[in-house]
């Protein structure tokens, strides 16, 4: 048991996480679709929540807002080399500024694990005007 809780804190056999995103290029008002995966590593492992976020960067003012999000506190198991998928929406909203030199918008995903580890992964879109 020891063992294993240190090779995991260590990054040893530790799981995968992939966001795995629709389309790149959305619109005010768009629904971001996707899913993300999660891949087993050589240990069992719990997970206990997943949080999802959509995220606008400022880098005028280095300040990041979370535009939407999601969290889903669970208490299921990930066996060794087994293969998740976790489907997600977000709603982008009608007054989302428009991509600009200044600011970049993501899909920022969080898995909350045992031990208190974290897995995160940040998938860059593109937010553009509407015609």
């Amino acid at each position: 048991m020891m063992l294993r809780k240190y090779a995991l804190k260590m990054g040893i056999g530790m799981i995968k996480l992939k966001v795995v995103v629709e389309d790149k290029e959305f619109y005010p008002g768009n629904i971001i679709g996707g899913h993300f995966e999660l891949e087993g590593g050589i240990f069992p492992i719990k997970i206990k929540r997943y949080d999802i976020d959509l995220v606008v960067n400022h880098f005028s003012n280095m300040k990041e807002d979370i535009i939407n999000s999601h969290s889903v506190i669970c208490s299921s198991i990930l066996n060794a080399n087994e293969k998740k998928e976790v489907p997600f929406l977000l709603e982008i909203p009608l007054q989302a500024e428009t991509i600009s030199g200044n600011k970049k918008y993501s899909v920022n995903a969080k898995v909350l694990l045992e031990y208190d580890q974290v897995l995160t992964e940040v998938k860059p879109i593109t937010i553009k005007e509407n015609c």
